[in-house]
């Protein structure tokens, strides 16, 4: 389906939105150029994506960052006394999203704004990016998510190292870790991810969203539980126009132009 517009960019206090070739891009702006994380940059994100994973004209979701970094952590860090961290919460809204959301990482990605990018599906960086949860430090423990998704990701053994020490990794031990998909060198990260959101966009957006779907709740079942899960998403699948539509596609030998229907 050709998307019926491209939407202006949307400046908002804490960050900016678009939507383009039905990927929507969400640029986080924080008061300095670290990109702290503070309770207002959380309620406008928490809006934006929501408003994405519900247009249909959306099909993917970038998350990028203007300046050098993306986020070196929480706004809270910088406070006294007791906060209310669930209030500063983010990372689940981000996770739930229906959409595939990719981070667009480069500078600093620390603490909090690791916990973010990490609970994104796809992850792009930068040569010169910096990983860390460094929280124990300051005498703390991660708290949107970190030490449930980064052992996910990585595994315990080098989560519980990296969150233990403090330390920062770079960009080539996070690849080799797999906690980036791929380095990006000659354009920009931001391009890149806007590119691979334009692969997602151009398939079927039921079938993308059921893969997302199989993926992550299959991982916390048994093999045999998510291979039923499996099942009962591909054969739903089966009964769309959209399912109609590339089996159609493939027999005319032309592009499938999918309805998400």
């Amino acid at each position: 389906m050709t998307p019926k517009s491209d939407s202006e960019i949307k400046e908002m206090s804490r960050l900016q939105s678009s939507i383009k070739n039905q990927v929507g891009l969400i640029r986080i702006h924080g008061r300095d150029g670290s990109n702290l994380i503070d309770e207002l940059m959380v309620a406008e994100l928490k809006e934006v994506i929501n408003s994405f994973d519900d247009n249909p004209e959306v099909r993917a979701i970038v998350l990028s960052s203007s300046g050098t970094n993306f986020s070196a952590g929480s706004a809270l860090k910088n406070l006294r006394g007791r906060a209310d961290l669930n209030s500063h919460r983010i990372a689940l809204d981000v996770a739930n999203a229906r959409k595939i959301t990719i981070a667009s990482l480069r500078g600093k990605v620390l603490d909090q704004g690791l916990e973010l990018a990490l609970a994104c599906d796809v992850r792009f960086a930068s040569a010169k990016t910096r990983f860390g949860l460094t929280h124990v430090k300051y005498g703390c423990i991660p708290w949107d998510g970190g030490t449930q998704r980064l052992p996910r990701v990585i595994g315990p053994s080098r989560a519980l190292y990296m969150m233990l020490t403090g330390v920062t990794i770079d960009i080539t031990q996070a690849l080799e870790f797999g906690l980036v998909s791929e380095i990006t060198t000659e354009i920009h990260d931001e391009e890149l991810s806007l590119a691979f959101g334009s692969i997602v966009a151009n398939h079927g957006p039921i079938a993308v969203q059921y893969l997302k779907e199989a993926v992550n709740s299959g991982s916390d079942l048994s093999i045999a539980e998510g291979m039923r899960l499996e099942l009962d998403l591909a054969t739903l699948l089966h009964s769309t126009n959209d399912r109609a539509e590339g089996l159609r596609a493939f027999a005319e030998k032309r592009k499938p132009e999918f309805n998400g229907d």
